[in-house]
């Protein structure tokens, strides 16, 4: 990449302009995604897929999301895993096992790019077993583009953030979710309302990241995890169920 291609992702990546207004702290703010590495990525992508970056919706410690506009002026949502901030240990456990990457080499220096391509595979698995996720766009090194949940005004809510208002139908929705993500060969491993957006009365499952196969070691302890958490959510909503009764919908009793 020259100096004229590299200004080139510059123009387009609009935060990247307003940091310079805006001064230190929201460089700080934004310094691994600003990363040369980061940069030259965005560069591909914005040659194949991206028209430009919009702004931030979700800042978290490993990775952080953008709106994007693609070729055809459609939202995309862009999420940036920073490189220098990833858990190595804690991301190996779930790809140590999965058989879909046992013949991938793992090192301390690519192992951002690897869980990048993993959210990106299991995105699109439940994506074409009729899971209600967002659809996969793109990949390139630690950046997954697929489709943004929202409308022009503002990204869908997550659902810790709208519990109140929610109808109690959504729990059993989010059980079925479950199930289709479960057929589909996959345990979710983190689910909750952390990582459901509520979009047009219906549950949207994020952060696939971690998903894994039955056959995994960790299988049964995410599925278990998945179960509490979801018994969890339908307490705070006022809805008696039990791990029994998840289990039996789940049909792995």
């Amino acid at each position: 990449m020259n100096d004229e291609e590299f200004e080139e992702v510059l123009d387009r990546f609009i935060p990247y302009r307003e940091s310079k207004d805006k001064g230190v702290e929201y460089r700080k703010t934004y310094g691994d995604v600003f990363d040369r590495r980061t940069l030259l990525a965005f560069y591909k992508l914005l040659k194949r897929s991206i028209e430009y970056v919009e702004f931030p919706i979700s800042t978290g410690k490993e990775a952080m999301v953008f709106r994007a506009r693609g070729k055809g002026n459609e939202l995309f949502a862009v999420k940036v895993y920073r490189i220098t901030r990833l858990n190595y240990k804690g991301l190996s456990k779930f790809i140590d096992g999965d058989e879909r990457f046992d013949r991938v080499h793992k090192t301390r220096d690519n192992i951002v790019f690897i869980w990048a391509r993993k959210e990106h595979r299991n995105l699109k698995t439940f994506y074409e077993k009729g899971v209600i996720v967002p659809k996969p766009i793109d990949l390139w090194k630690n950046i997954v583009v697929m489709e943004y949940v929202g409308d022009e005004k503002s990204p869908a809510p997550l659902m810790k953030d709208v519990m109140e208002n929610l109808k109690k139908d959504i729990l059993f929705e989010i059980i079925d979710e479950m199930k289709k993500m479960l057929q589909s060969g996959l345990v979710h491993g983190d689910l909750s309302e952390y990582n459901i957006l509520i979009w047009e009365d219906k549950p949207w499952i994020i952060d696939v990241g971690q998903a894994v196969p039955p056959s995994h070691p960790l299988a049964q302890q995410l599925l278990a995890r998945d179960v509490k958490n979801v018994i969890n959510i339908a307490r705070k909503m006022d809805i008696n169920i039990d791990r029994d009764y998840v289990l039996r919908e789940l049909e792995v009793i």
